[in-house]
């Protein structure tokens, strides 16, 4: 499996709030791979050229620099970096002696210096002079080792060169010691910066990311942190195909990489999210451009507009509702108005006598009732549109309120020959508004009679359950497909359609019933199939009398 440097660089970094901390892992890391790799090619190296005992030396050093990253991974960190000078110390002066015993001088204990630089960047407090200082002692000892190894005197050359790496040393100390200050200085004034910034983009309520040219996350805000589920620390540094499910992917890709090439694009969509939520989510992508010009990455920037989304959806099916009821208006309210107005028009000049009119009168009052009944309809499903309906509940006979309705019906009962059945307890009551149990039984029942052709069946049933009563009405009419069903689980308008012997309608009865049933905390169920007729089954709460 193939591990890149720039994931072995951040090992056991991720949840390191403290830059310097941050910087000290990051810095042992680069070393401990430089360790690692350094190691391993010198210790093939030497092996081939038959140097065994440099090539172990070495090889171990590649195990313990090796153990050093594992360490930082398990978040060690102390640890690791202890034993990373302790390491490098005892390795550099195995290597010093073994170079000396086979009589290369070639200076490889000057390498503790960087040591000394780098035990005095790591360590804190009195622990990082005591840490120096001990490498300066180190490195004076194997000055004196290798003089006796070159069998000189201690001559005033020797103490020269001594003294000007003494002077080295106490240079690099100081210069060491600003440059940590400075570095510290700046590491939290950088925190402090990108504390500031984060207070900032927490607190807008918009999801915020930044990329760099390699699709990296460079910044993220915490709304975009909780929308994804993932630490800020696991996303920083991640590609955005690391971070955002295949769906957004497929859909923004093509969005960043437009903004990486200087464009601005916007976009407005319905956004699914991990834990299966959703909202609309409308945004833009802006490139970020230094001074020159140049393409650095690019941001982005989401709202959540669900709220105005719904609006516009409502105030689009309010406009469609309305259409569609100016057209029910003037089918079904012109026409038999039209007819009234001609039938008087013959009447008044003469053309028709009064013979002829009386042959018309139950016509006409078959018309007006029609006409009578859309009209009380039509208001009824606007009050319920503009929510200015409350339920006033009380105990209600079923069976009585069901005869007085179908009654209504008798004539068109009559003509269409029908077998209304009516199987209702005699004492039964349910909680419930009165006018709204009327209204919306009326309407179905007259809906079951409507579409039921001559010589059909509508059975009207009630029985009782423990704290509900169960109503059916079932007709074995034309029916309806499960789309005209659900449109009227939803309350839609619907389309006007006439009878099986021509009878008007408006297309409200059953959504105007589901909304006054709803309001009585009454549940609905239709069930039905184009040509096997129609089942309404509704439950109601009610309440026995205890007179």
């Amino acid at each position: 499996m193939k591990i890149p440097f720039s994931k072995l660089a951040y090992v056991g970094t991720e949840k390191l709030d403290d830059p310097l901390s941050f910087q000290r892992v990051f810095f042992i890391n680069i070393l401990s791979i430089l360790g690692v790799s350094i190691s391993l090619i010198d210790s093939v190296l030497l092996f081939f050229e038959r140097l065994y005992l440099q090539s172990g030396v070495t090889f171990t050093c590649f195990v313990l620099y090796g153990f050093i990253l594992f360490l930082n991974k398990k978040k060690r960190h102390h640890l690791a970096g202890g034993l990373f000078l302790l390491f490098s110390f005892l390795a550099l002066i195995a290597i010093t002696i073994v170079a000396y015993e086979q009589g290369r001088f070639n200076e490889t204990e000057n390498v503790i210096i960087a040591l000394m630089t780098v035990a005095y960047l790591l360590l804190q407090a009195r622990v990082k002079v005591i840490g120096y200082w001990f490498g300066f002692a180190v490195l004076i000892g194997c000055k004196f080792l290798k003089q006796q190894y070159l069998g000189g005197s201690l001559d005033f050359t020797f103490w020269l060169t001594l003294q000007n790496i003494s002077i080295l040393c106490l240079i690099l100390f100081f210069t060491i010691d600003a440059f940590r200050k400075s570095l510290i200085k700046a590491l939290l004034k950088l925190q402090e910066k990108d504390e500031v910034l984060y207070s900032m983009i927490d607190n807008v309520p918009l999801f915020i990311a930044l990329f760099d040219q390699d699709l990296k996350y460079k910044m993220v805000n915490l709304n975009y942190e909780k929308a994804f589920g993932k630490k800020r620390d696991e996303i920083i540094g991640s590609r955005v195909e690391d971070v955002l499910p295949d769906n957004i992917v497929e859909t923004h890709l093509p969005l960043i990489k437009a903004a990486m090439n200087g464009e601005s694009p916007e976009f407005l969509e319905k956004t699914y999210m991990p834990d299966g939520s959703s909202f609309y989510a409308g945004g833009k992508y802006v490139p970020i451009k230094s001074n020159d010009g140049e393409i650095l990455g690019a941001t982005v920037f989401v709202n959540d507009v669900s709220k105005l989304e719904t609006a516009k959806i409502k105030l689009k099916e309010a406009n469609d509702t309305k259409d569609r009821l100016f057209s029910i208006v003037a089918h079904d309210i012109r026409g038999p108005l039209d007819l009234f107005e001609g039938l008087l028009n013959v009447s008044s000049d003469g053309t028709i006598s009064q013979k002829d009119f009386l042959k018309h009168q139950e016509n006409v009052k078959e018309k007006l009732g029609e006409l009578k009944e859309t009209v009380n309809t039509l208001l009824n499903w606007a009050k319920t549109q503009l929510e200015g309906i409350n339920a006033s509940p009380s105990l209600v006979n079923v069976g009585r309120i069901i005869k007085s309705n179908s009654i209504l019906y008798d004539e068109l009962i009559k003509r269409k020959k029908i077998n209304l059945e009516v199987k209702v307890p005699k004492e039964l009551e349910v909680w419930i508004d009165e006018n709204h149990f009327k209204i919306s039984i009326r309407n179905m029942i007259h809906n079951a009679l409507k579409f039921t052709p001559d010589g059909g069946e509508v059975i009207t049933s009630v029985v009782k359950a423990k704290d509900q009563v169960s109503m059916t009405i079932k007709d074995n009419g034309v029916g309806m497909d499960l789309e005209r069903i659900n449109s009227i689980m939803k309350k839609e308008l619907q389309n006007s359609s006439s009878g099986t012997l021509g009878e008007l309608g408006t297309g409200l009865g059953l959504s105007l019933s589901l909304a006054l049933l709803e309001k009585n905390n009454c549940t609905v169920n239709i069930n039905s199939e184009p040509n096997r007729g129609t089942e309404i089954k509704i439950s109601i709460p009610y309440k026995l009398n205890d007179n």
